[in-house]
């Protein structure tokens, strides 16, 4: 498939000048480190037919006039009560015709369709509050506590103001234990900076501080590394080293100008998918239940109450 370009100079992000051409440039010339993110999982797709002062929607149906070269994958739907056909990107062409639809942000799936029930990643999504509480600093408390797990991690930018935390795991858990589990370790992170750090949900309980977000075990979608972002400064977001990180990192540093300018710290980083039974077991013994509370309840009511489930395994 030859993907022709349309309207290659409508500017998407006007601070700057970038263009729909630069976009589809982009994601050419990253496809080699964007692909690894995408391959095999359902996406989320974000377009900004007028770019990104405009409003931009998310589209996880793919339409029908989208070629036969990117694969579908259907699933039926609860909340929309229909079926809805993902898109599944496999090459380069695949991510040039997403950016001749404007598509700007590719939001995968936290697992693959050949495993649909087992999620191969956990995910610890440090959400900045108003307090002036480094995200960097806040990424290296939450690596602390996985290193006492030996749990390994990478460490991404959001390419907004928050760090993601990612913790590759074997696929053989369902959700009954992967939220449990990602809230019981944030739990053990946030209860060492009370002052800073919070596991609550609702904005209105957080008081200011640093939201650890939970809420992505079992089968959630994460903004892709190396995917733009739709913020004024085209920023993207960047998978780092540990070493990048400090309390001096700052998440919008990098851009669609300047992002392929350093090599792939993931590449040849050695970090393989890991098993969840001795992480398990440790957090239980620091005093940790597994509690399955709901996102959209406050956190606090659903831990004293013992959650929706706890695991048994």
């Amino acid at each position: 498939m030859t993907v022709r370009l349309s309207s290659p100079d409508k500017v998407l992000w006007p601070d700057v000048g970038l263009t729909k051409a630069d976009l589809f440039a982009w994601v050419t010339d990253a496809a080699p480190r964007l692909l690894p993110q995408v391959v095999d999982r359902p996406l989320s797709l974000k377009r900004f037919p007028k770019g990104v002062r405009g409003k931009g929607f998310f589209q996880k149906d793919l339409p029908d006039h989208a070629p036969d070269s990117i694969r579908r994958w259907r699933v039926w739907a609860e909340s929309a009560d229909r079926e809805v056909a993902y898109a599944l990107v496999d090459d380069v062409e695949g991510l040039q015709w997403l950016a001749q639809q404007n598509t700007i942000e590719l939001h995968p799936a936290l697992l693959r369709v050949d495993r649909p029930d087992r999620a191969d990643q956990l995910v610890f999504d440090i959400d900045p509050g108003p307090m002036a509480v480094s995200p960097g600093r806040v990424a290296l408390w939450v690596k602390e506590v996985l290193d006492e797990l030996e749990l390994v991690a990478r460490v991404k930018t959001s390419g907004g103001k928050g760090v993601h935390v990612i913790v590759p795991i074997e696929r053989r858990y369902g959700p009954e234990l992967l939220r449990p589990l990602t809230l019981a370790i944030a739990r053990m992170v946030a209860d060492r900076h009370p002052d800073e750090l919070t596991v609550e949900m609702r904005k209105a309980d957080r008081e200011g501080r640093t939201l650890i977000d939970w809420s992505r075990g079992g089968g959630s979608t994460l903004i892709a590394a190396w995917s733009p972002r739709a913020r004024a400064e085209a920023t993207v977001a960047m998978p780092l080293s540990w070493d990048q990180v400090d309390a001096d990192l700052d998440p919008t540093r990098w851009t669609m100008r300047n992002a392929l300018d350093l090599d792939d710290p993931w590449a040849d980083d050695g970090v393989s998918p890991q098993r969840l039974e001795h992480a398990r077991d440790a957090v239980r013994d620091a005093g940790f239940d597994l509690v399955d509370a709901s996102p959209r309840d406050r956190t606090a009511n659903a831990l004293s109450r013992g959650g929706l489930a706890r695991d048994r395994g």
